[in-house]
């Protein structure tokens, strides 16, 4: 996955001038055609300082020019561990985001949950290009304590038309279902704040 990586930097000279990506820094990354117009695309999650947020670098392909062009970077909006590759003893961590290339062209981004505490939550966001930008399209969680006994809650819902469901487990340890119904949204990527969604799904 590395070397795949350091092969798509040596590619893209333009935002190595404008703004250097160390290629160690680069967490993962996925290829697709984002905007329909049958070229490929580039995505990737880099990290930043330790203990901050990662960022997104987002290129699209120009199809005349025959380069990925680099069309917005979003600032510490991806929460991760920082691994310290240049320590010694690196492992790979548990809480690197992963991406994947969904069938639509929108991107699903799986945010697993930092440890902290007893309890965990695992996010979705699904990110699409819109009116020359990327929007969360979807997002969907998955709450548990490991401390308690029947602490689960799950929600996922379409961002655009406020539609989805949502469950929680009770104390009986049957699951309660919900219906999630609240105004539709067209939210940037960049401008994401997970409060919203958290409170659209009853949080």
């Amino acid at each position: 996955m590395k070397s795949l990586l350091l092969a798509f930097a040596l590619f893209l000279p333009t935002v190595a001038r404008a703004e250097p990506i160390e290629t160690r820094k680069i967490i993962t990354a996925v290829t697709g055609d984002f905007n329909g117009d049958g070229a490929v695309d580039l995505a990737m999650v880099v990290e930043t300082e330790p203990g901050h947020p990662m960022d997104v670098h987002f290129f699209l392909r120009d199809k005349e020019h025959n380069y990925l062009k680099p069309v917005e970077i979003v600032h510490e909006q991806i929460h991760g561990e920082w691994n310290g590759y240049d320590r010694p003893g690196y492992n790979n961590s548990d809480t690197e985001p992963e991406l994947t290339m969904l069938p639509n062209g929108s991107i699903k981004f799986y945010l697993p949950a930092m440890e902290i505490g007893s309890e965990r939550t695992d996010m979705t966001l699904t990110i699409a290009w819109r009116n020359d930008a990327f929007i969360v399209a979807g997002f969907a969680y998955d709450h548990y304590d490991y401390l308690k006994e029947n602490a689960e809650s799950a929600c996922a819902y379409n961002v655009l038309t406020g539609k989805g469901t949502s469950s929680e487990k009770q104390p009986d340890g049957s699951t309660k279902h919900k219906t999630v119904s609240v105004e539709g949204q067209t939210i940037a990527f960049k401008y994401w704040n997970p409060g919203t969604t958290f409170t659209a799904c009853g949080e």
